[in-house]
């Protein structure tokens, strides 16, 4: 009987300390993927460059402010800023995680056009509107910051 209830409490112990092992490891993969999740974007994604105001696409155009990629036109220099007006807003269908890629067009003040990639969660943060007014500040290479007018 001795024995027998030994080898139970020692089978309770095994138990007890391998779930709470799982546990921590579990815990340690959740933080790990919570802590990466903001940096790294799905495969066909455009990743998040350092340095933005955004720690997920989800955000992007939270506040009226929106991290677009230059997919044609100048690239603007870090830190310079100019105004335009939007002009288009094609390719808005989301995607299986709820995203828009939209494409707009931007006509900026001094003659410029740029065409940028607007990727965000059009269901939390609208779109860019043909007509809208934006001021776009260069971030680094082809990637801006666009700061939508007061209405």
């Amino acid at each position: 009987m001795q024995a027998s209830r030994s080898l139970s409490l020692v089978s309770v112990r095994r138990g007890a300390a391998t779930l709470a092992l799982a546990g921590v490891v579990g815990a340690a993969l959740f933080w790990v993927s919570q802590a990466h999740a903001t940096q790294f974007a799905a495969p066909d994604e455009p990743r998040i460059p350092a340095g933005a105001t955004i720690r997920s696409w989800a955000d992007n155009g939270q506040g009226g402010w929106s991290l677009l990629q230059i997919i044609g036109g100048i690239q603007l220099p870090r830190g310079a800023t100019l105004r335009g007006t939007v002009t288009s807003d094609t390719n808005c269908a989301p995607d299986a995680r709820g995203l828009s890629h939209c494409h707009n067009g931007i006509d900026l003040d001094n003659g410029a056009r740029i065409l940028v990639l607007h990727t965000h969660a059009m269901m939390q943060h609208p779109c860019l509107e043909p007509g809208q007014r934006v001021t776009v500040t260069g971030l680094s290479g082809n990637w801006i910051m666009a700061r939508a007018a007061a209405a």
